[in-house]
């Protein structure tokens, strides 16, 4: 690997270097302090609306003491190649192919959001090529609310409401009932909102095919046996602390970080708290048990964080209607209610498909909803937050308390 020398933020915008493999084309850029670097490099791979323009900080930091390899795969970032018929598995296989091609050293990679699973799939499926592994919001473990939402901003794309996918996309990544804890500026969340409300039809179908990937993906066989420092945003609600907790304990040498006042974009967020953890991994240091803005949490703590990320609490005025699009309505009483989701009862059918559905409750303008379970204990639900205005003046019904301490110790 022939690397350059003279990196500045700027240069993530040039024209990346291409490695074609057959038909597919990988695209990358290469830094260190040395054209001829023998040490293992960091490869930085980025989640869902991520360039290389996203990691300018990041490159800067860690060029200090590693060589640094930013890499798109096909319908990656700005790669704009599609190629709907590779699995994630195959992703991250080539990935291996990329460093065997180029003769690298054993990766250090860092994943975050949809990067973390085909960085950890890569470390799993090819630990000769893997020497240390760093992930943050985990996207590995489908739970049921988090693909029924991920499913639902399909579908929205595929009916052309491309302002409702962006709110609710927004709100997957960016905890509105956290702002003031995350100190996420308005200006930066209005122009992410537009960032997702401007994809074009390549970038939506690239969206659409890594979405799907994630739908179809069936978990992790085997786990990372490498080094593995996982980062949890201890408010995102997206990919929740208990996932990345119990995918750490699942590898073989894994360390779990809580990063405090942060949500599922934890490394920009609490950039300082992320980077202090980075290069001491990275170099195989042992890590401090807390640092400022972050704390480790014990191998015995694991599987036993809070999987309530929210509190759920009886409203106010409990009577409401259920209404479907397509006609029918019944009275139900709202048993549990939070931000994303809730509970209720009521003399209901069997629900069939999960769109199309409305609850009307006193002083709330009407929220849709898509229900996740029927069962014996009533109708589980979670808001798709689709519709700005329902869902900011649901946002104000909510003042929340700290998370329990099994959550955040």
């Amino acid at each position: 690997m022939h690397y350059r020398t003279d990196y500045c933020a700027a240069q993530l915008n040039e024209a990346p270097r291409v490695l074609q493999l057959g038909e597919l084309r990988l695209h990358y850029q290469a830094f260190a302090l040395r054209s001829h670097d023998p040490r293992p490099p960091v490869l930085l791979l980025g989640g869902a609306f991520q360039s290389f323009r996203s990691f300018a900080a990041e490159v800067s930091e860690l060029l200090t003491e590693h060589p640094v390899i930013l890499l798109d795969l096909p319908s990656q970032g700005c790669n704009l190649q599609l190629a709907p018929h590779l699995s994630l598995e195959q992703l991250a296989d080539l990935i291996a192919a990329f460093a065997e091609e180029l003769e690298l050293p054993p990766l250090m990679p860092i994943g975050l959001s949809y990067g973390s699973a085909l960085a950890g799939l890569f470390a799993a499926r090819h630990p000769r090529h893997c020497a240390r592994l760093l992930l943050a919001g985990i996207t590995a473990f489908g739970r049921p609310g988090a693909r029924l939402l991920l499913q639902e901003g399909l579908a929205l794309l595929a009916e052309g409401r491309t302002d409702a996918f962006a709110h609710g996309a927004l709100t997957g990544l960016l905890n509105p009932l956290r702002l003031e804890q995350t100190g996420v500026a308005p200006v930066f969340r209005k122009a992410l909102l537009r960032q997702i409300q401007r994809l074009s039809a390549a970038d939506i179908e690239r969206y659409r095919q890594n979405s799907q990937r994630l739908l179809d993906f069936q978990g992790f066989k085997q786990h990372p046996s490498c080094p593995t420092l996982v980062l949890a945003g201890e408010y995102d609600h997206f990919t929740q602390p208990w996932e990345h907790a119990h995918f750490a304990n699942a590898c073989a040498q894994a360390t779990c970080a809580l990063i405090h006042n942060a949500d599922h974009l934890a490394q920009f967020e609490q950039r300082g708290a992320c980077a202090s953890l980075y290069n001491p991994f990275l170099r195989g240091d042992a890590l401090p048990s807390r640092s400022a803005g972050t704390h480790l949490l014990a191998q015995k703590q694991l599987l036993h964080l809070n999987k309530r990320h929210e509190p759920r609490l009886p409203p106010n005025q409990r009577n409401a209607l259920l209404r479907h699009a397509e006609g029918g309505e019944w009275r139900v009483t709202v048993d549990e209610l939070g931000f994303f989701g809730g509970l209720l009862q009521g003399d209901l059918p069997e629900l069939c498909g999960t769109r199309g559905w409305q609850l009307h409750c006193k002083d709330l303008p009407a929220q849709p909803l898509l229900p996740l379970r029927q069962d014996a204990n009533g109708v589980a639900f979670v808001f798709p937050h689709s519709e700005p205005l329902a869902s900011q003046t649901l946002a104000l019904q909510f003042s929340l308390p700290p998370l329990p301490s099994a959550a955040c110790a």
